[in-house]
Protein backbone atom coordinates (compact mmCIF):
# COMPACT_ATOMS: atom_id res chain seq x y z
CA UNK A 1 0.00 0.00 0.00
CA UNK A 2 2.46 2.46 1.03
CA UNK A 3 4.69 1.90 -2.44
CA UNK A 4 1.48 2.89 -4.42
CA UNK A 5 0.92 5.99 -2.59
CA UNK A 6 4.52 6.72 -3.57
CA UNK A 7 4.15 5.98 -7.45
CA UNK A 8 0.81 8.21 -7.11
CA UNK A 9 2.53 10.96 -5.28
CA UNK A 10 5.43 10.35 -8.36
CA UNK A 11 3.28 10.39 -11.01
CA UNK A 12 1.53 13.58 -10.01
CA UNK A 13 4.66 15.76 -9.34
CA UNK A 14 5.94 14.29 -13.05
CA UNK A 15 2.34 15.15 -14.37
CA UNK A 16 2.74 18.73 -12.64
CA UNK A 17 6.39 19.41 -14.25
CA UNK A 18 5.10 18.87 -17.94
CA UNK A 19 2.23 21.34 -17.12
CA UNK A 20 4.22 24.41 -15.96
CA UNK A 21 7.33 23.30 -18.81
CA UNK A 22 4.24 23.14 -21.39
CA UNK A 23 2.67 26.42 -20.33
CA UNK A 24 6.52 28.08 -20.13
CA UNK A 25 7.09 26.79 -23.82
CA UNK A 26 3.82 27.86 -25.12
CA UNK A 27 4.00 31.54 -23.58
CA UNK A 28 7.75 32.12 -23.83
CA UNK A 29 8.45 35.96 -24.08
CA UNK A 30 8.93 37.19 -27.71
CA UNK A 31 11.92 39.29 -29.01
CA UNK A 32 11.49 43.26 -28.42
CA UNK A 33 11.45 45.30 -31.47
CA UNK A 34 14.76 46.87 -30.93
CA UNK A 35 16.19 43.21 -30.40
CA UNK A 36 14.48 41.90 -33.56
CA UNK A 37 16.36 44.92 -35.67
CA UNK A 38 19.25 44.55 -34.23
CA UNK A 39 19.40 40.39 -35.34
CA UNK A 40 17.98 41.87 -38.48
CA UNK A 41 20.84 44.23 -38.91
CA UNK A 42 23.26 41.41 -37.90
CA UNK A 43 22.17 39.03 -40.33
CA UNK A 44 22.65 41.78 -43.18
CA UNK A 45 25.84 42.29 -42.20
CA UNK A 46 27.01 38.95 -41.25
CA UNK A 47 24.71 35.67 -42.62
CA UNK A 48 25.04 32.49 -41.61
CA UNK A 49 26.44 30.18 -45.01
CA UNK A 50 23.06 28.27 -45.03
CA UNK A 51 21.05 31.20 -46.02
CA UNK A 52 23.88 31.97 -49.42
CA UNK A 53 23.34 35.43 -48.76
CA UNK A 54 25.68 37.66 -49.44
CA UNK A 55 26.45 40.23 -46.94
CA UNK A 56 24.60 43.46 -47.45
CA UNK A 57 27.24 46.78 -45.96
CA UNK A 58 24.48 48.52 -43.93
CA UNK A 59 24.95 51.13 -41.31
CA UNK A 60 22.89 51.01 -37.83
CA UNK A 61 22.08 54.83 -38.63
CA UNK A 62 20.93 54.59 -41.83
CA UNK A 63 18.19 52.31 -41.53
CA UNK A 64 14.26 52.83 -40.15
CA UNK A 65 12.26 49.80 -39.10
CA UNK A 66 9.52 49.54 -41.95
CA UNK A 67 7.60 46.71 -40.53
CA UNK A 68 7.62 44.38 -37.88
CA UNK A 69 4.96 41.51 -38.46
CA UNK A 70 4.84 38.16 -35.69
CA UNK A 71 3.51 35.05 -37.70
CA UNK A 72 2.08 31.73 -36.88
CA UNK A 73 4.76 28.82 -37.98
CA UNK A 74 3.47 25.83 -39.30
CA UNK A 75 3.30 22.30 -38.52
CA UNK A 76 1.21 20.57 -36.02
CA UNK A 77 3.42 20.61 -33.11
CA UNK A 78 4.90 24.07 -33.43
CA UNK A 79 1.11 25.80 -33.94
CA UNK A 80 0.14 23.05 -30.47
CA UNK A 81 2.68 24.74 -29.06
CA UNK A 82 2.20 28.35 -30.36
CA UNK A 83 5.59 28.61 -31.61
CA UNK A 84 6.16 32.27 -33.98
CA UNK A 85 8.02 33.70 -36.49
CA UNK A 86 9.18 37.27 -37.20
CA UNK A 87 9.31 38.96 -40.46
CA UNK A 88 11.40 42.30 -39.77
CA UNK A 89 11.21 44.81 -43.16
CA UNK A 90 14.23 47.34 -42.41
CA UNK A 91 14.42 50.94 -45.09
CA UNK A 92 17.48 51.91 -45.96
CA UNK A 93 18.70 55.43 -46.91
CA UNK A 94 19.17 54.30 -50.74
CA UNK A 95 15.82 52.81 -51.01
CA UNK A 96 16.35 48.97 -49.84
CA UNK A 97 14.21 47.45 -48.10
CA UNK A 98 15.43 43.92 -47.21
CA UNK A 99 13.13 41.46 -45.21
CA UNK A 100 14.56 38.83 -42.72
CA UNK A 101 12.86 35.99 -41.17
CA UNK A 102 13.94 34.78 -38.08
CA UNK A 103 12.73 33.05 -34.98
CA UNK A 104 10.56 35.29 -32.81
CA UNK A 105 12.01 34.08 -29.19
CA UNK A 106 16.05 33.55 -30.44
CA UNK A 107 16.02 35.60 -32.76
CA UNK A 108 17.95 32.37 -35.26
CA UNK A 109 17.58 32.65 -38.97
CA UNK A 110 14.74 30.90 -41.00
CA UNK A 111 15.97 30.20 -45.02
Amino acid sequence: MLKATNLKKAVFKILVFLIICFAYVYQKPILTTGEATDYAVLCLNVPPKELGIKAVDINFAEITLEKLSIDTKSGFFIQFTNQRELSVTLKTKNGIEPTIRMDAYNGKKMP
